[in-house]
């Protein structure tokens, strides 16, 4: 995937190959039903087929273009076409080379993604990915200097990326890096890639319980609550590993507070 313009978005080259990956893990095992299909040029793509279909491009390159300005060019391993499958606006999937499509019948890869708890993780992730990096392509194309409140964030070991005590508007991922939970100064957890936090507060609209502080070079992926609730009613099982991840970080910083010298000094 390439993005047409000269501003660089943060974190695309970092997305780019996770978005190829996830796209590999969801369509693991997956049966194609229709014959693979090649073009020498298409000026719309959905002109020519259902929208209930998408498609894995193989060889080539495929263009998103609106009003002839390629916005997003495509290459082989990318997904495309889901906006369309879900009948959302979208422009056009054009190209004027050669190019070589797989069909994926859209029912068909859903219950495919619902069939395994794993491949719903990825669906969702994949989703917040692609949101994160249209929202950071619109940031760079405004006048504003204020760096991006969602998208693509880096950050350096020691950088604070939740402040105790903060609003809570966003919910993030952890896209690369590690990551401790600190409450009021004491390490109470560690984030590990791909983990979603700051969802709690981000729901229930009150101060942020805990602070996270990057252990190492972390890239992060900050999304609005109310995008982020988009996901997940459009994916309830999401919701269901969510609540997962949640209640596994709570068992662990239970265990932490047990065990630590203060809580043992008052069972004595």
């Amino acid at each position: 995937m390439y993005l047409n313009g000269n501003t660089p978005v943060p974190g695309f080259e970092q997305a780019v190959p996770k978005l190829q990956h996830l796209a590999q893990e969801m369509l693991n095992g997956f049966e194609f039903t229709q014959d693979v299909i090649t073009f020498e040029s298409v000026e719309d793509l959905y002109e020519l087929f259902d929208e209930d279909t998408l498609f894995l491009v193989n060889d080539g390159i495929i263009n998103l273009t609106s009003n002839d300005v390629t916005l997003i060019s495509y290459e082989e391993g990318d997904l495309i076409g889901i906006a369309n499958s879900f009948h959302l606006p979208s422009p056009c999937l054009t190209t004027d080379g050669y190019v070589e499509l797989q069909p994926v019948n859209r029912d068909d890869f859903l219950l495919h993604l619902y069939d395994d708890k794993r491949r719903q993780h990825c669906w969702t992730h994949y989703l917040v990915t692609m949101n994160a990096i249209m929202m950071n392509k619109i940031s760079t194309t405004t006048d504003s200097q204020a760096k991006p409140a969602a998208g693509f964030l880096n950050f350096a070991p020691g950088q604070t990326i939740i402040q105790q005590g903060d609003d809570a508007d966003m919910v993030y991922t952890l896209i690369s890096g590690e990551a401790n939970v600190l409450v009021d100064g004491t390490i109470v957890g560690q984030l590990e890639e791909e983990e979603v936090f700051g969802a709690m507060a981000a729901f229930t609209k009150e101060k942020r319980s805990a602070s996270i502080v990057a252990q190492s070079h972390c890239s992060v992926m900050a999304v609005p609550q109310e995008d982020f609730t988009i996901l997940i009613e459009a994916q309830p099982r999401a919701a269901v590993n969510l609540i997962q991840g949640l209640a596994k970080r709570i068992l662990i910083m239970n265990k932490q507070l047990l065990e630590s010298p203060q809580a043992q000094t008052q069972n004595m």
